[in-house]
């Protein structure tokens, strides 16, 4: 499923900004390219171009990270529930999730942070079972090393930490509990530096209030209900509704299984660690994008938890028939909540791509280029012209593309007045557009009427469209 259309659309507008970095020239531009992209992710893209520059090619990085998610899920939780039905069962939960599919075929870094989060849990359950130096480094390097890769990373090692050092002082081992302190100071001060000189000089001052318009958690009791209906957004379409709250239950149960423990316990902390941060206007809960990292793992792990639970309920095998039918219900119910034939599509398409590079090919020298404003990046990238980038603190991305100067930027209310100034010089015009729906598209073409242009031709892709404009159509002989 994550393979299907991999390569079958062009990038949408922030795919587009991201592989921009495979096509500016030079260190300062391709420095700027990625000011909001993890460096090492970035990096890897950057290869992979090297080799071969398509669609297809450069989103085999998330669909890698996708597909080594859906395999760890299956050991991880193995490991987790202690026997193979949880290791099934979170496979499962990892592979057919709606949400994780449509990432693995979008040029964006949310399926690594998905992979690096479920290996440092799953690490942290290795080292509370082997209690040995080597295990606990490895549980730092996966953390350390993750964060060039997952801005999520940042979030998920101080949970994971804590974590092992509550479960130091539950079995009272403070030759454990110094190690895990010292590991978890090791790790914070590589994640302080790493912010401080690589992150954070970098982010476009713009971030902000682009967020703020996004919904925080309230400073209010409602902020429990806020919550839960963000993770539901995830979770329900990735396990089914009454799936989630029975996994949901079994893995609260893992706190007080030894085995369960650690990851359990962590998952917990990361929950409340996200819900402070949003509270204080740091982490926004309303995109599920933004949250991969801990609804993919709280799925697999939930899952891998009811598997722990009817493993464990054959030591009577009356209760184990019981169990199973009830897993054969929430099979059931996982079922249903999994639109199967939509859930291999992705998840949204904005095909304009196809449409600059035809108008490319067929613009004379006096036509002039009106690009929508959402279609910005998208243009920049399909060019024939290399992109040229400059700095731009106060829009989201940080940077812009430099616009030749027959191409001018149009949205619904600027669109009649620059056909008007076009033209002046110009007979004729392309205009492309992605990302509209129908009742803005139809608002922009009466205006494009209203401006005196004429549609002579027009192109369409999924997701966008290309408008030949004739700036001077014939006028009518009076009446």
């Amino acid at each position: 499923m994550r393979a299907n259309d991999l390569g079958a659309f062009g990038f949408s507008n922030d795919e587009a900004w991201v592989a921009l970095s495979t096509r500016v020239e030079g260190t300062a531009q391709y420095w700027l390219a990625i000011v909001m992209t993890p460096i090492g992710w970035a990096a890897v893209v950057k290869g992979l171009s090297l080799v071969h520059v398509s669609e297809a090619a450069l989103r085999l990085v998330p669909f890698a990270f996708g597909v080594a998610t859906v395999a760890l899920a299956y050991r991880a939780g193995r490991r987790f529930a202690g026997h193979r039905l949880g290791g099934v069962l979170a496979m499962a939960a990892a592979a057919f999730d709606p949400l994780a599919i449509g990432y693995a075929k979008v040029l964006k870094q949310y399926t690594a942070e998905a992979f690096f989060c479920l290996l440092a849990l799953d690490r942290a359950a290795v080292f509370a079972r082997r209690r040995t130096p080597r295990a606990l480094l490895v549980v730092a390097a996966v953390l350390a090393l993750g964060v060039p890769f997952s801005n999520a990373q940042l979030v998920v090692a101080p949970a994971v930490f804590g974590a092992l050092l509550l479960d130091a002082l539950v079995r009272r081992d403070a030759r454990a509990a110094r190690t895990v302190l010292a590991a978890g100071a090791a790790v914070g001060a590589w994640a302080c530096g790493y912010c401080l000189l690589l992150v954070r000089p970098r982010l476009p001052s713009a971030t902000d209030p682009y967020w703020s318009t996004q919904q925080y958690l309230p400073f209010a009791w409602s902020a429990l209900e806020a919550g839960w209906t963000r993770l539901a957004w995830s979770l329900r379409p990735a396990l089914g509704a009454t799936t989630t709250i029975v996994a949901l239950a079994a893995l609260a149960t893992g706190c007080l299984v030894r085995r369960q423990r650690v990851v359990a316990v962590a998952l917990v902390l990361l929950l409340l660690e996200i819900a402070g941060l949003s509270l204080l206007g740091v982490v926004p809960v309303s995109q599920p994008r933004v949250l991969l990292f801990l609804t993919t793992s709280l799925a697999a792990f939930a899952a891998a938890a009811v598997g722990g639970l009817v493993a464990r309920a054959w030591r009577r095998p009356l209760l184990g028939v019981a169990a199973t039918i009830a897993l054969a219900l929430l099979a059931v119910d996982f079922a249903r909540a999994h639109p199967w034939r939509r859930s291999i599509r992705p998840l949204f398409v904005e095909d304009a791509g196809p449409l600059v590079r035809l108008m490319e090919q067929q613009r004379r020298p006096g036509d002039v280029v009106l690009l929508h404003l959402k279609t910005i990046f998208i243009h920049a990238y399909y060019q024939r012209a290399v992109p040229r980038l400059v700095p731009a603190r106060d829009v989201s991305t940080g940077f812009l593309p430099v616009r030749a100067p027959s191409t001018r930027l149009v949205k619904e209310s600027t669109v009649a007045a620059e056909i008007a100034a076009a033209r002046v010089a110009h007979r004729r015009a392309w205009l492309v557009a992605s990302r509209l729906r129908r009742e803005e598209e139809l608002r922009l073409r009466r205006k494009i009427r209203g401006g005196g242009a004429a549609v002579v031709r027009e192109e369409r892709r999924p997701g966008a469209f290309l408008l030949l404009l004739d700036l001077r159509p014939p006028v009518a002989p009076p009446a």
